[in-house]
């Protein structure tokens, strides 16, 4: 994680007028200026927008050694869902992430030869920057949301980056990893059967069946 993103305080326990006032037009936009400013601050320099040569790519990083290195950093996704995507990507709500298909037509049935049109972030972005009455209504018919967007400025199709799987290769490989080496370090140092016998001991919980 390189920065935690901020986000709104619940709405909880707050008079409903007060919840009321919280839930206007204005908020959802001052929330996705707040959200975008942060990641400017993180991902700007991987835009090479001021210089876009191939050296600017690199980077001198300390490592833990007490060496620089040259790197070049390389980008990768997460998986979200469907409002996490919003309130990154600034379409609507209730659309698709990887194509402009209206929002009359989600979940129908189109022929390889009749495909929608992918999200294009560059025009995003001329129609956002220029602000105009004619512009605004561009991008309320492809149901796109106006204003500044980071992810419009990073030079690589976003929704095609690579999305590693958390549960799988962090948390349930990470584990069976772990609980190798615990076995290993058991077994060396004689405490095995000490080990078992707490594993043993836990009992059964709802849809967790006892250990054999």
């Amino acid at each position: 994680m390189v920065a935690l993103l901020l986000i709104p305080i619940k709405n909880c326990n707050i008079p409903q007028k007060r919840l009321d006032e919280q839930r206007l037009d204005e908020q959802p936009q001052t929330n996705r200026e707040v959200l975008n400013t942060v990641l400017w601050r993180v991902l700007q320099p991987l835009t090479f927008k001021h210089n876009p040569s191939a050296e600017s790519r690199y980077y001198n990083v300390l490592c833990a050694d007490g060496n620089f290195r040259c790197c070049k950093p390389v980008l990768a996704a997460w998986l979200a869902d469907c409002p996490e995507y919003s309130d990154l990507h600034h379409p609507e709500r209730h659309v698709c992430f990887w194509c402009e298909c209206p929002k009359n037509e989600l979940g129908d049935y189109v022929p390889p030869d009749k495909q929608h049109p992918w999200p294009d972030h560059n025009l995003y972005r001329t129609l956002s920057d220029a602000n105009s009455k004619a512009a605004n209504a561009e991008l309320s018919s492809r149901h796109v949301h106006q204003g500044f967007n980071m992810f419009r400025h990073i030079r690589c199709i976003v929704s095609d980056l690579p999305k590693p799987d958390h549960l799988h290769s962090k948390q349930i490989g990470m584990l069976d990893h772990l609980q190798k080496w615990i076995f290993h370090f058991m077994k060396t140092h004689k405490l095995l059967d000490k080990y078992n016998a707490i594993w043993l001991s836990v009992p059964a919980y709802h849809d967790l069946t006892r250990k054999n």
